[in-house]
């Protein structure tokens, strides 16, 4: 039995290198998108009125897609072996 540290060793590398990008990086940008709202509306942290910046308001739902999208295909990838076991819907080459 041949074991190939290298191989072990990269391979940790990316679960850990997925394991930022999905545990820190989703709630970075949603928390991004959240500074990006508050920047677009128009209101001050003391209350007072400001120009509205449109493009921060549709940077932030950008965003936000993003987020969710990533949310849904995670329960997608998560369940694709029961929706084609329950419902016969392929998901992922799977």
């Amino acid at each position: 039995m041949d074991i190939n540290f290298a191989e072990i060793g990269l391979s940790a590398l990316r679960v850990l290198g997925v394991g930022l990008l999905l545990g820190a990086g989703l709630p970075a940008l949603f928390a991004l998108g959240m500074r990006l709202q508050a920047v677009g509306s128009g209101v001050a942290e003391d209350g007072s009125r400001l120009a509205r910046k449109p493009l921060a308001t549709i940077g932030a739902y950008l965003l936000y897609s993003v987020v969710i999208l990533a949310v849904i295909a995670g329960v997608l990838f998560v369940t694709r072996h029961s929706l084609n076991h329950y419902f016969g819907i392929s998901l992922f080459g799977g």
